[in-house]
């Protein structure tokens, strides 16, 4: 993975330890079932954002009252325990692949590992959201270098990834990053 860790080809990026896991395809990708992957991508990705957002109040915003909102992190912590320990159960009953440094941008994914050849068309399954045993899935065009691929270095770029759940991955990366520059900062002034 040669690009500077917070830009790729796509735009802004973000690299994490991850879970990733991919197949060869080995047919067309129709238009038909493109679009459902897409739908699914796009309620996921909604889903991850709320998920982000909650316990926080955005800028701007007051609560009407110390105890409402005092009553309403508390519950907050709750759900997002109680999310934490059924994401953890369903970990373990699923056949998750292990975690490993994967860089992803709106256009497309980095990893390496087990890697398609270059040129192979793949359908990936992209654990991006931690307590979440759902993945991100998309097909993708493997644009591997042959000495990538010599290196067990992946390239992958998204095939029929539709505005709305483009979008939608440019919000979390994005959150992700300012994340990143957020504690690089709290680490520096510490």
């Amino acid at each position: 993975m040669t690009e500077t860790p917070n830009k790729a080809e796509g735009g802004l990026a973000y690299s994490d330890n991850i879970s990733i896991a991919w197949r060869k395809v080995d047919h067309e990708l129709d238009q038909k079932h493109l679009a459902l992957v897409n739908a699914s991508n796009e309620e996921f990705l909604r889903a991850v954002s709320v998920i982000g957002d909650a316990g926080g109040q955005k800028e701007g915003q007051e609560a009407s009252s110390g105890i409402v909102a005092q009553e309403v992190a508390r519950l907050d912590l709750k759900v997002n325990l109680l999310l934490d320990l059924v994401g953890t159960l369903i970990y373990h009953q699923l056949d998750i692949p292990d975690t490993s440094p994967v860089r992803v941008s709106a256009a497309g994914v980095a990893w390496k590992g087990d890697v398609p050849e270059p040129g192979a068309t793949v359908y990936l399954e992209l654990y991006i959201q931690r307590g979440l045993p759902k993945p991100l899935c998309c097909y993708g065009e493997a644009v591997s270098t042959a000495e990538d691929f010599a290196r067990g270095t992946a390239k992958v770029k998204f095939t029929g990834l539709t505005g709305a759940a483009k979008s939608w991955l440019e919000k979390l990366i994005f959150r992700h990053h300012r994340r990143e520059v957020a504690y690089k900062r709290s680490a520096a002034d510490a």
